[in-house]
């Protein structure tokens, strides 16, 4: 298979991310006097902030203050958080006509802030965020859109991701899914699988 397009998530797969998200949610949770343990740290670390307050029994109309307090203990955080080993090196790696992007469940304000350090971003084609489509990860609306935004067709593109979401995500846009196993949940039942990377280089083998 010759791809025309790859599509990124970010947490878990350019960045290890969880154990900030951890640290930050465990600080928002206890201002709404809400436990937050390792196991909802795991669930909820690929939702959207929505399909995690729900998990977490947060009302729907606490979001705009849920999703301030994230953002501003977050922003304190960002220094933390390191791209993966191999990263920097496969995106400079891949070939000059492929269409990169990135699709996540993280907000447009989060997204811009957090991978504005790398400088790989000025490759990225498109970037689709919890922001940009009505439906978010596992619906397949925010990867289609992001091919669509490129002209890539689905058959002809491959998803990288670590979680089930994104795993899901994939199937239901019938695009290809690699799976990004430094990062992933190792107690995940994968099933729909087209490729399992176990370093981001192992990549460059498809091109």
């Amino acid at each position: 298979m010759t791809y025309q397009a790859l599509m990124f998530d970010i947490d878990g797969t350019l960045t290890n991310s969880q154990p900030v998200y951890a640290t930050v949610m465990h600080q928002v949770l206890t201002e709404y006097q809400k436990p937050f343990s390792a196991s909802d740290a795991q669930t909820t670390f690929p939702m959207a902030a929505e399909q995690a307050m729900a998990h977490l029994g947060i009302a729907a109309t606490d979001f705009d203050h849920f999703q301030a307090r994230y953002e501003a203990v977050m922003a304190a955080h960002y220094h933390e958080i390191a791209l993966y080993p191999g990263i920097t090196t496969l995106m400079a790696q891949l070939p000059a006509n492929l269409k990169l992007g990135i699709v996540t469940s993280q907000r447009r304000t989060e997204l811009e802030a957090g991978m504005q350090p790398y400088t790989f971003m000025s490759r990225m084609a498109v970037t689709i965020s919890a922001d940009d489509t009505p439906k978010r990860k596992p619906d397949p609306l925010p990867l289609l859109t992001a091919l669509q935004k490129v002209n890539v067709q689905p058959s002809k593109a491959l998803f990288i991701g670590d979680s089930l979401s994104d795993e899901q995500t994939a199937a239901a846009a019938n695009v290809d899914f690699g799976l990004a196993v430094w990062g992933m949940d190792p107690h995940a039942n994968h099933q729909r699988t087209t490729y399992r990377f176990d370093q981001p280089t192992d990549l460059l083998k498809l091109f």
